[in-house]
């Protein structure tokens, strides 16, 4: 059976739940910006009239810097939704949809980087 905790604790608890949601959220955000860097730009129709050079690598400085930002974002959601279960269980909030979306979007989002810069 589970220890009865103060209602400051948990008020406390809550606090920290939502903080670290909105850190998850901005390593999500940071992380996508990096990507946007590092993907290697599609060959257009305005490129080839303006004779411009596009990246066609992956640039491997905003690569890392997007596998650190999103796994960092992970972590920290994994720990947001265990805190999320345990005051759930404890019933002071309901199930946050929002920690589970970034979760399933991170993982996600990660597994097609590791797919795509492989190959």
């Amino acid at each position: 059976m589970m220890k009865q905790q103060s209602p400051a604790r948990l008020r406390k608890l809550n606090k920290v739940l939502g903080t670290l949601s909105l850190v998850g959220w901005s390593f999500f955000i940071v992380a996508l910006y990096m990507y946007h860097y590092a993907a290697p730009n599609p060959d257009n129709f305005y490129d080839q009239i303006l004779d411009s050079s596009v990246q066609t690598t992956w640039n491997a400085t905003y690569a890392d810097m997007f596998m650190f930002f999103m796994s960092v974002g992970v972590l920290v959601t994994l720990v947001a939704l265990a805190l999320n279960v345990y005051l759930y269980r404890m019933h002071r909030t309901h199930i946050w949809i929002n920690l589970i979306l970034l979760l399933l979007a991170g993982c996600g989002i990660l597994l097609y980087f590791v797919r795509a810069i492989s190959s």
